[in-house]
C-alpha cells in the first residue's frame, strides 16, 4: 500500500510543480488564475497527508531541528547564491548603491512576500516551515482530533479576519509597509490546508470514483462560471489574496481532490512513472526555475512553453551534473540529514 501511495504522491507533486513553473511563465490573470486556485493548497495538503505528529517535547525539538536542516539550509544556500548574482549584475551595470543594497538585504531577511524576482517562490519554504511547526505544537498539546480541527478552523477564520477586515481597515499600502517575516501570517491559512491533509488521510488515500468525478465536474463548473463572468474569484497565498470566507475553502479543496483523484489513476500507467522524477525533485525545481529563466531570457525571447521546459530541465540537469557530483556541497542544496541520538540504558549488576 505504501509503495502505491508514494507513486501517486510523486505524480501529484509532479503535476503541482509543472503548474508552478507554468504559472510563472506568463503574465495576466486569464492564463494563471485557475492554477492559482489550487496549486499551493495542493502542496500544503500533501504535506499534511505525510505529516506525523510528535508525542513529546524532545520529539518536537528534534522535529524542528530536522525541519531546519531539511528546509532552511537549502533556503539559505539558494538565497545567498541568487543574491550574489543580483548584486554582481547591478555592479556590472553600475546601478548599485549603498541604500539599494541595504534595502535588498533587509528584504531578504524579512523574506516572504517582501522578496520577488529570482527569489519569488522562496516564501513557500519559510511558510511551510512555520506551518509544520505550528501544527506539530497543536498536535503535541491537543490529543483529540476534534480539538485540533477546531484550532485549525479558528486559524482559517483569523486569516480571513486579516484579509477581509484588518487590511481594508488600515489600507493595503499601509499594511504592505508592515514587515511580517517569512509570511508568518499566511501560515494561518496554510495550516488549514495542511490540517485537512492530515485529518483526511484515509479519504485521500483512496478517493472513490464518485467523489473524484464529482470534484472534476465541479471544477469545470467553477472555471466555466469564471469564463462567463459569473464568478469573480482569485487566490494568492503569498500576497494574502484570499477574501472569500466560503470559496477559499470550497474551490481549492474541490480542485485538489480532483487532481489527487486523477493522480491515483495516472499512477497506474507505466509511461507516467519515469516523469515522476520531476515530483521527487520538486523543491530543486521550485528554487531554480525562475533564476534559470531570468538568466537565459536575457539572450533571447521565448514563450510560456519554452519557459516551462527550461524551468524543468535546467534544475534537473543542475541537480544531476553539479549538485550530485559534488558530495561536499550537496547537503547545502538538498538539506542536511539529522539522526536522532539514541539514549542507551546501561545495566548495572
Amino acid at each position: 500500500m505504501r509503495i502505491e501511495r508514494e507513486k501517486w504522491l510523486d505524480v501529484a507533486k509532479m503535476i503541482g510543480i509543472f503548474l508552478v513553473v507554468y504559472g510563472h511563465s506568463t503574465e495576466g490573470p486569464n492564463s494563471i488564475t485557475f492554477i492559482y486556485w489550487f496549486h499551493m493548497p495542493l502542496f500544503f495538503i500533501i504535506s499534511g497527508y505525510l505529516f506525523k505528529p510528535v508525542n513529546s517535547v524532545s520529539e518536537l525539538k528534534f522535529f524542528i531541528k530536522k525541519l531546519t536542516c531539511r528546509l532552511l539550509v537549502p533556503y539559505c544556500t539558494y538565497l545567498v547564491l541568487f543574491s550574489l548574482y543580483d548584486i554582481t549584475t547591478e555592479v556590472l551595470r553600475g546601478t548599485i548603491s549603498t541604500s539599494n543594497l541595504l534595502n535588498e538585504v533587509i528584504s531578504l531577511i524579512i523574506g516572504g512576500r517582501f522578496i520577488t524576482g529570482v527569489h519569488g517562490v522562496f516564501w513557500y519554504v519559510t511558510c511551510l516551515f512555520i506551518t509544520q511547526i505550528l501544527f506539530a505544537v497543536i498536535c503535541l498539546y491537543f490529543k483529540k482530533n476534534i480539538v485540533r480541527l477546531s484550532i485549525v478552523i479558528a486559524c482559517y477564520l483569523i486569516a480571513h479576519f486579516e484579509t477581509i477586515k484588518l487590511i481594508p481597515h488600515i489600507g493595503k499600502n499601509t499594511f504592505n509597509q508592515i514587515s511580517i517575516p517569512w509570511n508568518m501570517d499566511v501560515a494561518l491559512l496554510a495550516i488549514f490546508f495542511l490540517g485537512l491533509g492530515f485529518f483526511a488521510k484515509k479519504f485521500i488515500a483512496s478517493i472513490s470514483n464518485f467523489i473524484g468525478i464529482s470534484c472534476i465536474s465541479l471544477s469545470i463548473f467553477y472555471m466555466t462560471l469564471y469564463k462567463m463572468n459569473k464568478l469573480d474569484y482569485h487566490l494568492s497565498l503569498k500576497y494574502l489574496r484570499y477574501d472569500h470566507l466560503f470559496l477559499d475553502a470550497l474551490i481549492p479543496i474541490t480542485m485538489t481532490i480532483a487532481v489527487l483523484f486523477l493522480c491515483q489513476k495516472l499512477a497506474k500507467l507505466q509511461f507516467v512513472q519515469p516523469c515522476t522524477i520531476f515530483g521527487k525533485e520538486s523543491l530543486t525545481i521550485m528554487y531554480i526555475h525562475i533564476f534559470a529563466n531570468a538568466v537565459i531570457s536575457q539572450f533571447f525571447d521565448y514563450g510560456p512553453l519554452l519557459y516551462t521546459v527550461i524551468g524543468l530541465a535546467v534544475p534537473m540537469l543542475t541537480k544531476k551534473f553539479i549538485i550530485e557530483s559534488q558530495p561536499t556541497i550537496k547537503p547545502f542544496f538538498i538539506g542536511l540529514n539529522v539522526k536522532r541520538k539514541q539514549n542507551l540504558k546501561v545495566r548495572t549488576a
